[in-house]
């Protein structure tokens, strides 16, 4: 079967030692290698549309990389048999966020049960709502600046809009 995450069981638990990262430690084999899955999942489901390149083995190759025809934002080509360190440490990052807390990188939103206004005695509260269902779905997913750090050179570059009249 096909690897179903980036890097190692053993890579991460040394990765996050250097971190000084107790929360991984102290968790089972099991506990890690899920979240491993998850935080893998998670940097491909949020990222892979914005990577360059495609999939070096097509559609049904389980991760988005190693990819063909991919370069850096710096214009450097990445090894089509390659899986970058940067996404291999994304995921990590990632898969201790899903350690912490199981599924907080891929809420379940369903508007209906979305509160709007909660009362409880005197105290009321209201909360801001999304317009559409993209809002609401773009309003739960958290900001992951340590992501967006890690894989910035992979990413497609986000050109400035040029209006000619």
């Amino acid at each position: 079967m096909p690897a179903s995450f980036y890097g190692t069981l053993a890579a991460a638990d040394a990765y996050f030692a250097d971190r000084a990262n107790a929360g991984w430690a102290v968790a089972s084999d099991g506990d890690r290698l899920a979240a491993l899955v998850r935080g893998s999942q998670a940097v491909d489901s949020l990222y892979e549309p914005k990577f360059t390149g495609r999939r070096a083995g097509g559609y049904d190759q389980v991760l988005s990389w190693p990819r063909c025809d991919a370069v850096t934002v710096n214009g450097e080509v990445v090894a089509g048999d390659a899986t970058p360190s940067a996404v291999t440490y994304a995921a990590y990052e990632a898969a201790a966020l899903e350690l912490a807390e199981p599924g907080s990188l891929t809420p379940v939103i369903v508007a209906a049960r979305t509160v709007k206004r909660e009362k409880v005695g005197p105290l009321e509260t209201e909360y801001a709502v999304a317009d559409t269902s993209d809002d609401m779905i773009a309003s739960a997913r958290p900001v992951l600046t340590m992501l967006d750090g890690l894989l910035y050179p992979l990413l497609r570059p986000v050109l400035p809009g040029i209006l000619v009249v």
